[in-house]
């Protein structure tokens, strides 16, 4: 029934967002620099605003007061956001303050440097396509050459629950082009972490161009939650909020009590561990098998990073005013004993207002296309009970691509179009097959949908936006950890005050059971708040 109602909005919602952008942002949120690709591929830019302005002021001023779901819980939220362009300089910053039910400010996302970087929703210099631009904070729908790597990616999938402050560096000379990319300065530090992604291309001989890339994540469990500090995710962690490196992790009887310290770990009334010689042991029939192992660490986490490689080459053949059209090959490769992945061929171009593209794809085991995806930083490490006890453990990514015992063919087709700022849709569709060593059929399915309409016509409305994303599955509408779904309203309340209203679903499988069940496993974030605008 929800996919359903989403799937409704997306036919009826209304928006403002096509008067600057042919292609809408796939999720809520400021998509500042984008603009719907050439059919070279490269993406132009352009500045939109972080929130309502009634003119083309380089100094613009928002606050907004209402109430967002984090965590599972309501809090009310201060925002005041004050952005400065000038030239090619552009800056936007996210002050928020959340007060919980108690009345209690939330604490944890201003106590160190790290939370006052994520203050910074953007600053940058230039536009990509200029010979030299860069920006740090928020990336919205990064593509690396063709995509075969990474496509659609967003730093911003949990924003404001999980703030990540990104940088992208871009380089064009006509001739020479490179593109370099950061997810999260904060990964850098204790985590150890980081995704890096990088092309470099070289144009020659008129527009043909090759390129090579690599995208390297130094540690996939870094996009872990922990709490307390103490290397152990939250969600392995039964004392998250207590910093005890390993000896405030575990509690197998429940009792509120850590084994390291509970003198009857097992809970049956006799004690195994009273650490006092005055006061022995005297569980005859106790059995440490019975006990809930050590904690996963990231620290001692194996097979942490993952890289890969691609390259790519294409050619526009076709540049004018009614139509475009560019051919291209890519292939790329998986380390670690991954798999190889092929496009030949692929097309991208335009006819008149619709931008298209399409690609026959082939797969060799342990290969997925577009792996570094918009849901990347919500399954780059998902939680399975490994015996089917309870005994949780984290699986990468990584450890995933061998599930892909076998060669898959098929193709993926997109579109997107921008009719007279009025009606604003994209949508693209991956299926591809092959069969297993017992004969069965294997199909992977990817669907991305966004609507937007304009509202300029619609007296008070403003904008609203309508979007759903699900990557590789067997059984498309079906909750997955790779699975996003989401709405937005904004609605004039009058002039430089508007009412918005951000939905947004995602999933976690926090029993490990393979399934998306109970409310515990859906994270819905809901951000109501009155904007006021300056």
């Amino acid at each position: 029934m929800r996919y359903l109602i989403i799937l409704s909005l997306m036919i009826f919602v209304v928006t403002g967002f096509g008067q600057q952008s042919s292609k809408s942002a796939l999720l809520p949120g400021l998509n500042t620099d984008e603009k719907s690709s050439g059919s070279d591929g490269v993406t132009q830019q352009d500045d939109e605003s972080l929130f309502p302005r009634s003119d083309d002021s380089p100094v613009g001023f928002g606050f907004s007061v209402g109430a967002v779901t984090i965590d599972n819980k309501i809090h009310t939220q201060l925002s005041f956001m004050p952005e400065f362009t000038a030239g090619k300089f552009g800056m936007a910053l996210d002050l928020r303050i959340f007060i919980d039910e108690n009345g209690n400010i939330r604490s944890d996302n201003w106590d160190s440097f790290n939370n006052i970087l994520e203050k910074i929703y953007y600053v940058r210099w230039g536009y990509k396509g200029d010979p030299f631009y860069t920006r740090i904070g928020a990336i919205n729908d990064y593509r690396l050459g063709y995509g075969i790597l990474m496509n659609k990616y967003y730093n911003t999938i949990q924003y404001p629950t999980i703030i990540r402050t990104g940088m992208t560096i871009g380089i064009d000379t006509g001739g020479f082009v490179a593109d370099i990319m950061l997810n999260d300065f904060n990964e850098l530090g204790r985590k150890k972490g980081g995704l890096f992604a990088g092309r470099v291309g070289y144009r020659f001989l008129g527009a043909l161009e090759i390129g090579a890339s690599v995208v390297y994540d130094r540690n996939q469990y870094a996009t872990l939650r922990d709490k307390d500090g103490d290397g152990i995710p939250n969600q392995l962690d039964d004392f998250p909020d207590v910093y005890g490196i390993g000896r405030e992790a575990v509690d197998t009887d429940g009792d509120g009590v850590a084994d390291y310290w509970d003198p009857d770990r097992d809970g049956n009334g006799y004690t195994d561990n009273t650490q006092d010689p005055l006061n022995p042991d005297n569980d005859r029939n106790f059995d440490p098998s019975l006990l809930k192992p050590d904690p996963f660490t990231i620290e001692s986490a194996p097979d942490k990073e993952q890289i890969a490689f691609a390259a790519d080459i294409g050619y526009p053949f076709v540049r004018n005013k009614t139509f475009e059209l560019t051919v291209y090959g890519q292939a790329a490769k998986f380390g670690y004993g991954g798999g190889w992945g092929y496009t030949v061929p692929g097309v991208l171009g335009k006819v008149a207002f619709i931008n298209f593209f399409g690609e026959y794809r082939i797969q060799e085991e342990r290969f997925i296309p577009e792996y570094f995806s918009t849901t990347y930083d919500l399954d780059r490490v998902v939680i399975k009970d490994s015996t089917g006890n309870g005994d949780l453990y984290p699986i990468t990514r990584r450890t995933q691509l061998d599930s892909i015992n076998t060669r898959l063919r098929g193709f993926v087709v997109g579109a997107d179009f921008n009719l007279w700022d009025v009606v604003i849709f994209g949508a693209d569709y991956q299926r591809l097959k092959g069969t297993n060593g017992n004969g069965d059929d294997v199909i992977f399915k990817t669907l991305r949908m966004n609507l937007d309409l304009n509202t300029s016509f619609v007296p008070k409305f403003k904008k609203a936006g309508a979007y759903f994303y699900q990557q590789n599955a067997d059984d498309l509408f079906k909750r997955t950890e790779g699975t996003i779904l989401g709405a937005r309203l904004q609605y004039q309340i009058s002039e430089g005050a508007f009412l918005v209203l951000d939905y947004r679903e995602t999933y976690k499988d926090i029993n490990g059971d393979g399934m998306i069940s109970g409310p515990d496993e859906t994270i819905k974030t809901t951000n109501i708040q009155t904007i006021f605008a300056f």
